[in-house]
């Protein structure tokens, strides 16, 4: 399939949403057509019959992916798709046009290029849409990503971990990531080869599908055009999310929560709180974290005392810093020195 063949196929009208075109549908009567969708039937139907199937849990319809792991699809236009949930990782990406969605609450405007990824059990909504309005649908189950794809290519910043927490449903907070990807020709690019793939006639290779997620993963995280939405009360402090990972990552050696409060202009209480809804940890875990990550790569890298290790990363006390390394790592720091240097040892005469 070509990127001709598929802007066409995307712009083509479905049965449904020929039959929907002219309608003017409430939010009861779509509920009450999903949950009672019939394949045989475009008027009863409203969603993708082959890939989802949803329940209602209190007055909120909750989706279900059957069968499959991953799914790509089209959002049907011109109907409301109301408020909905789901345990499962969701990606947006608007191939084309506006779309409006409410998400939490909140209503937003996004448009050609932006890409949406939220956390597990957001509440969102999206309002009808036109036939240029094209957003695709990227739906998965945990199982779809394996430890490989999470640690080695999602990596250890602050952006691949923000995914990686929301792939494994770690964060419990209900935020989105929104990346600004319309002058990045490299991931239309991509996800248009997920769609040639995926769309075509022939059975689609899932190898190929995640070589082109993997690309399209590894693309997003060198964006610097990204933004993390999070709850309204974090939100009204006006503070850069860029800025702050930024900055807690430049200085978690030699820092403290009254330091970076003081730095951003808020109380440490107030930014301890934004800092949990942002990395879903606390500001002390968060910095002991990356505090124990240094000193494992000093390990590596350097021929340093693992008593001079010790105190680099603010730990006098060499009896807590051997408990505590061993309880990340699984070994005392000298066993985890021979053994990088001696897996480092073997790939070089390998």
């Amino acid at each position: 399939m070509t990127y001709e063949e598929l802007d066409r196929k995307l712009v083509e009208l479905t049965d449904l949403e020929m039959h929907l075109r002219d309608q003017e549908l409430s939010d009861e009567t779509i509920r009450d057509r999903i949950l009672s969708r019939s394949t045989a039937t475009p008027s009863k139907s409203i969603t993708h019959p082959s890939a989802y199937h949803y329940t209602l849990e209190g007055d909120v319809l909750r989706l279900h992916v059957t069968g499959e792991i991953f799914s790509i699809s089209r959002h049907t236009r011109f109907v409301q798709m109301v408020k909905h949930t789901h345990n499962l990782f969701e990606m947006n990406y608007v191939y084309s046009g506006t779309f409006y969605q409410e998400i939490q609450g909140e209503r937003f405007e996004f448009n050609e290029g932006d890409l949406i990824i939220l956390n597990k059990n957001v509440e969102h909504s999206i309002d009808k849409v036109g036939e240029k309005d094209i957003l695709i649908n990227f739906l998965a189950k945990n199982e779809f990503f394996d430890d490989s794809f999470i640690y080695n290519i999602l990596g250890d910043n602050i952006l691949g971990k923000t995914i990686a927490s929301i792939i494994t449903d770690t964060s419990r907070e209900k935020n989105f990531l929104l990346f600004h990807t319309s002058g990045n020709w490299q991931i239309k690019q991509t996800i248009q080869n997920l769609l040639c793939e995926s769309l075509q006639s022939k059975q689609a290779n899932p190898e190929i599908i995640k070589a082109y997620l993997t690309i399209l993963f590894t693309r997003l995280i060198e964006s610097d055009r990204y933004e993390l939405f999070l709850n309204k009360e974090v939100r009204r402090s006006n503070i850069s999310i860029t800025d702050l990972l930024a900055y807690l990552n430049q200085n978690y050696l030699n820092l403290t929560l009254e330091q970076a409060a003081e730095h951003f202009g808020y109380s440490a209480e107030h930014l301890g709180r934004i800092i949990k809804s942002v990395t879903g940890k606390t500001f002390s875990s968060f910095v002991q974290e990356h505090k124990f990550k240094h000193a494992a790569l000093q390990l590596k890298l350097t021929d340093l005392t693992i008593e001079e290790i010790s105190k680099a990363i603010g730990y006098n006390n060499l009896t807590f810093f051997y408990r505590k390394f061993h309880a990340i790592y699984g070994v005392t720091p000298m066993e985890y020195r021979k053994l990088v240097k001696g897996e480092e040892g073997t790939t070089r005469m390998s």
